[in-house]
């Protein structure tokens, strides 16, 4: 049994089963930033017991960039201990998810660059890849920049990881959030959560809006899956107002919350990334990779 992390200093919120996982749009890699300063830490424990649930790789990215001095001449030089400093970091990096994970099949990579150039090409390497950030409390500007990239050169899903706070409760605590109608197609966004909510052993609840004019295709959807996925309980959270906040709300102290990407593939101020860069918990944006 794998124990997925919840709020600190709380039990776990959902414990994954390893015969539960299936081969299939999730067992591509997950990929997480690290850095010197050690924000990522939480992202990174995330993403070790995510890839540990799906059985698939965990591959660590540094990005690098190299601080250029001056030789006694007065010429410009590279500080080649910047280098060691980076693998230290990964190393330790390594450890810490050998401590989620022991037998966790693991790759470093240190990328001399921008972070965001950094996890694009890692992203591009593989398909049905997930790319896990530690939430940024205030700008998100690293958050934005990778996720409209991800969006529109990628199939990659994007994982923000903001643990709720000690004992934070909702109406869909240690639950799977999925908001249908903030994709491009309730597919993708769909199979993702019956799936997560498959390997963490917990139910599943469906916030849409009833103004929709895709009911009757989402019901057809939602049926499908849970045929599929038979023993995922589901609850359906309706609403009149506006579905982002909705999802907001249904996303304290939920497991999960998972959105699809804007259906014309460019974020710019769509609901998909508000509500990811907003929810009060782990959330994903799945990319087109996951159906």
């Amino acid at each position: 049994m794998k124990l997925f992390r919840g709020p600190r200093g709380a039990p776990s919120q959902a414990v994954v089963s390893r015969n539960s996982s299936e081969q299939g749009p999730d067992n591509g890699p997950v990929i997480v930033l690290v850095d010197e300063r050690g924000t990522g830490v939480e992202a990174l424990e995330w993403a070790a017991a995510e890839a540990d649930a799906r059985r698939s790789e965990l591959r660590i990215v540094y990005a690098l960039r190299w601080p250029r001095l001056l030789d006694p001449l007065g010429d410009t030089t590279i500080d080649l201990g910047a280098r060691e400093a980076a693998e230290m970091h990964v190393d330790a990096a390594v450890r810490r998810a050998r401590r989620i994970a022991p037998a966790l099949r693991i790759t470093t990579r240190i990328f001399p660059g921008r972070q965001v150039t950094a996890l694009l090409n890692e992203a591009r390497r593989s398909e049905r890849s997930l790319v896990v950030l530690n939430h940024a409390r205030r700008s998100g500007r690293l958050e934005r920049a990778l996720a409209r990239r991800l969006v529109r050169r990628t199939s990659a899903s994007l994982a923000l990881i903001g643990l709720s706070s000690p004992g934070a409760v909702g109406p869909s605590t240690g639950r799977v959030v999925v908001g249908v109608n903030v994709s491009g197609g309730p597919p993708a966004a769909l199979g993702f959560a019956f799936r997560a909510a498959r390997r963490r052993g917990t139910g599943l609840t469906i916030v849409h809006a009833t103004t929709s004019s895709r009911l009757d295709a989402i019901d057809d959807a939602v049926r499908i899956w849970r045929m599929a996925y038979p023993d995922v309980d589901v609850r359906w959270d309706l609403t009149r107002g506006p579905v982002d906040g909705a999802i907001l709300a249904a996303s304290a102290a939920a497991a999960l919350t998972v959105l699809g990407p804007d259906r014309h593939r460019s974020l710019g101020d769509a609901t998909s990334y508000n509500v990811l860069h907003l929810a009060r918990g782990p959330a994903v944006m799945v990319g087109s990779g996951s159906a």
